[in-house]
């Protein structure tokens, strides 16, 4: 496994909850889930509350925030089963981490890791 990888799969197991976002006919739909990474370049998603729409082969966004530290990680939905809760499989295709830099008032997010999915994963999701 790649480090910047496995370090970002780290603070997505470490936060946990976030925001999953994509787009839909109405517009952008935000969801709360609940995140763990697994072994290789994906991670599941546990959508927290009543949902009804399928999301098999859609990009979603997963967004997740800690005190200083941003984490931005774009993916395909590759699985989604129904057991109670929705579950979902998501395929990471970038994932980045960001940390919030401060010096007086100016303030900007400053690139920690950054994984982009390399083109052969890619193509073996599809």
């Amino acid at each position: 496994m790649n480090s910047s990888l496995f370090l970002i799969s780290q603070k997505i197991d470490k936060l946990q909850h976030g925001l999953l976002r994509f787009h839909d006919k109405a517009g952008k739909i935000t969801l709360h889930v609940k995140a763990v990474s697994n072994e290789d370049a994906s991670f599941n998603c546990i959508v927290e509350g009543s949902f009804d729409k399928r999301l098999y082969n859609r990009n979603v966004n997963l967004i997740q925030k800690s005190y200083n530290d941003y984490l931005y990680v774009s993916g395909k939905v590759s699985a989604e089963t129904q057991q109670g809760a929705k579950i979902m499989s998501i395929r990471i295709t970038k994932a980045c981490w960001f940390e919030r830099m401060k010096k007086g008032s100016l303030t900007w997010l400053k690139e920690k890791y950054t994984f982009i999915s390399p083109v052969s994963d890619l193509e073996a999701a599809v």
